[in-house]
């Protein structure tokens, strides 16, 4: 399954809210690099199943453009190093050290700045997502 992380997959006026926060966070030099935009059924239900999310297929803002995945940019931010699939990598959803926890509170501050949903205010926390505000308005959901 291939990852996608293309703004033309998202849906307007999502796609130029991202374009936007991009733009901001060049600007404020917080240190972030999008991951992942729009989703496939496949790729929802897979995540599901791996307990990588709460939603299936149909349940996420991703799979109708409208949500939005950054992670930490390890050329813009010193990260520890953690094992993944038997290699050290630089861990781009680090939340142990004070530099990455003010450089997500950064990004969803100016996320929300910008009208977005970012799930660093939900119960669960979810810092690296950003999401269209009721998303859920504009779509049938597909049971």
């Amino acid at each position: 399954m291939k990852r996608c992380c293309a703004i033309d997959k998202l849906e307007e006026p999502f796609r130029s809210s991202v374009v936007w926060l991009i733009h901001l966070m060049e600007q404020e030099e917080l240190p972030f690099k999008l991951f992942e935009t729009w989703r496939s059924d496949e790729t929802q239900e897979d995540y599901y199943t791996r307990r990588v999310t709460r939603a299936r297929a149909g349940e996420s803002p991703h799979n109708y453009g409208r949500a939005a995945d950054f992670v930490l940019d390890e050329k813009k931010i010193e990260l520890p190093l953690r094992e993944w699939q038997g290699r050290m990598v630089h861990d781009a959803w680090d939340t142990t050290t004070r530099s990455s926890m003010e450089a997500w509170g950064a990004f969803g501050n100016l996320a929300e700045r910008i009208g977005l949903a970012w799930g660093g205010r939900w119960h669960f926390k979810d810092l690296p997502h950003v999401e269209l505000v009721e998303w859920r308005d504009r779509v049938t959901l597909r049971k």
